[in-house]
């Protein structure tokens, strides 16, 4: 067993939201028999200075970060080798992804970068480096060894949506997330994500660096999520931060569907695209609680929406909006 504290770095945020992706690899790593402690520095509007000075007990530590907040993870990691000279330090993410060798040599604190989906890299990292042995075999990380950057191979790592456990909100501060308007009507809150993967090819959008294949859970695996969560938190409202939780019309009818048949009396919210709406769809969510739909609309130009490969016109727009009035 290994002591594993995550940190989310801090951020400038009116809303700051639950790190969805490290509750849910410490979801996994729980499940590994490992002891697991999430550090949200955002929330809890700590320092970089500050977080590592929490860091007081760990056998490892990992990071995560998109662009907006690398300069503060890596920072962090600065902090914790002063502190903590063996202190192994990971890190994942978006931009580490993009960017392995650059993290790498901007802040060699750093000790290995993870690449891509990172539940199943990190719990055979962990196993190796528990064992001793060598993680030159491990696929989708990066890391220097005698002033060389190593780039192990690439493979799909990618798990079955259906059996990743629920997200470790016990770990979380989880009272204290605020969502982003339009969502957030009833409190408490939690998010989740039931979905990966977008086939769509926006010019702008990071989430091809995880692979383009739709994965969904099953509808019922996403309501039995959400009982959990109603029964465990007394939960008044779910956010569902799927990229595009309606391109399976018929799967978001069913999740509609299951929750009025659970009689769960939840509001909710989802995000979509505004082609992938009809007018029976939106109704039967509106019957199973959902009450806002956040439309990834970008612009009212039609010049501007085809540079940014949008793959949607004016005529949807009106169209969708006018259906969920």
């Amino acid at each position: 067993m290994l002591r594993v504290v995550l940190i989310n770095p801090p951020q400038r945020s009116s809303y700051p939201q639950p790190p969805l992706g490290l509750a849910l690899i410490a979801a996994v790593l729980e499940k590994e028999k490992h002891q697991v402690t999430i550090l949200d520095a955002n929330v809890l509007r700590l320092k970089p200075g500050e977080v590592a000075s929490r860091v007081t007990d760990a056998d490892i530590v990992g990071l995560t970060a998109m662009t907006p907040t690398v300069n503060a993870a890596l920072t962090i990691a600065r902090h914790l080798k002063k502190a903590k000279p063996n202190l192994p330090i990971i890190i994942g993410g978006a931009h580490a992804t993009l960017l392995p060798e650059e993290t790498l040599k901007s802040t060699p604190e750093i000790d290995v970068v993870v690449k891509g989906e990172g539940e199943q890299t990190i719990v055979n990292f962990l196993r190796a480096f528990e064992d001793g042995a060598s993680v030159r075999d491990i696929s989708n990380i990066s890391y220097c060894q005698n002033g060389k950057i190593i780039n192990t191979p690439t493979a799909s790592m990618t798990l079955e949506p259906d059996s990743l456990p629920f997200l470790a909100y016990h770990l979380l501060p989880w009272q204290r997330y605020r969502p982003h308007p339009p969502h957030g009507r009833a409190l408490p809150f939690v998010s989740m994500v039931t979905s990966r993967g977008c086939p769509y090819h926006c010019s702008y959008c990071s989430k091809p660096i995880f692979g383009n294949k739709f994965r969904a859970q099953s509808p019922e695996r996403v309501v039995e999520e959400v009982t959990y969560y109603k029964k465990k938190f007394n939960i008044k409202e779910i956010a569902f931060y799927d990229d595009v939780f309606t391109l399976n019309k018929k799967r978001a009818y069913e999740i509609a569907d299951n929750i009025l048949k659970k009689g769960l009396k939840i509001s909710w919210t989802c995000e979509t695209r505004v082609n992938l709406v009809e007018k029976e769809l939106l109704q039967h969510m509106k019957r199973a609680g959902c009450y806002a739909i956040a439309y990834g609309v970008e612009s009212a130009s039609p010049e501007i929406l085809e540079t940014l490969d949008k793959g949607i016109n004016l005529e949807q727009v009106e169209e969708a909006i006018r259906l969920t009035q």
